[in-house]
This record gives C-alpha cells, sequence and structure tokens, in this order.
C-alpha cells in the first residue's frame, strides 16, 4: 500500500466518523404508497442511501414481441443522481446493483400468475 492515504475508521473514543459505534447500524426509515397514481410505491433510507422504487401493472405488453419472447415481462427503468455514482469505477458498481436488484425482483415475482402481460418498474 504504499504511497496510499490509510484512513482512520474509528476515533480514540471508538466511534466512527458519523458518530455510530462499531456495532451500530444506520437507522432505516421505510414507508410505502408514496405515489397515488402507482399501482405500489415505497421509499426506504438508509443513512445517506435513498431509494424510491414505482410500480405499474399488470398491463398489456407495450409491444407483441415481448408476449412472443417471455411469458410475461418485467421492465426496469433505473435512474440515479450523477454525483452518487461515485469514482471511475462507480459506472461498473452501478451496473452490477442494477443486475442484482433485477434478478432479486424477477425471481420474487410469480410471472406463471400472469402470463402475457407486462409490469414496468422504475427505481430511483
Amino acid at each position: 500500500m504504499a504511497g496510499m492515504e490509510v484512513r482512520q475508521l474509528l476515533s480514540d473514543r471508538g466511534f466512527r466518523v458519523h458518530g455510530r459505534k462499531p456495532n451500530e447500524l444506520r437507522r432505516i426509515q421505510c414507508r410505502m404508497g408514496v405515489y397515488s397514481q402507482t399501482d405500489g410505491s415505497a421509499y426506504i433510507e438508509q443513512g445517506n442511501t435513498k431509494v424510491l422504487a414505482a410500480v405499474h401493472g399488470l398491463h398489456e405488453p407495450a409491444t407483441s414481441s415481448s408476449i412472443l419472447a417471455f411469458p410475461s415481462y418485467i421492465s426496469h427503468q433505473y435512474s440515479m443522481a450523477v454525483f452518487s455514482a461515485g469514482d471511475v469505477g462507480g459506472r461498473k458498481k452501478l451496473i452490477e446493483m442494477m443486475l442484482h436488484l433485477k434478478q432479486t425482483i424477477e425471481a420474487s415475482i410469480l410471472t406463471h400468475l400472469c402470463p402475457r402481460s407486462q409490469i414496468d418498474i422504475s427505481w430511483r
């Protein structure tokens, strides 16, 4: 680690930079139904991370090719503030995070119960 700066994670009194103890979790805040125009929405906040999700659907797919390719189609739309992407590797981390989120959500939706339909999910 020659030439790299070493950050001190704990103060002399045993606290993190933001004042939490080493075994103390960040506060979590959740709200559901934050948008009345959607079929479902939620807001979750932990520390400086804030996520807003909105779900629209079930509805007929926008294109007929979606009907042929998948039993049901889940559309994901992501947007993230430019400043929160971080350093040069931030874009790669964002893509990886979006892939994990997409896989998790799609594994939890029982698409066989809603054939030939589309669900739209947006994340901010």
